[in-house]
């Protein structure tokens, strides 16, 4: 997944727990606990892709190296 499709899905879950709250499906205290959690886990995925995102740069800084060191 990545961080555009991961802010669609937390835009999309979190328009249905403000449609709810609104309708009167949910209490606000239970919609405000329920989006504070959406919030939590699109830091958790973006944490995650960040980390993704510098393991590759690392793997291909070695390559280089790698290939700079055989040339020696």
């Amino acid at each position: 997944m990545n961080l555009e499709d991961a802010l669609q899905l937390f835009m999309r879950r979190v328009d249905i727990l403000v449609s709810m709250e609104m309708g009167g499906k949910l209490p606000t205290k239970e919609a405000y606990k329920e989006i504070k959690d959406e919030v939590r886990k699109l830091k958790k995925i973006k944490k995650q892709i960040h980390h993704e995102t510098i393991a590759s740069a690392n793997a291909s800084a070695d390559r280089v190296v790698q290939f700079d060191n055989w040339l020696d």
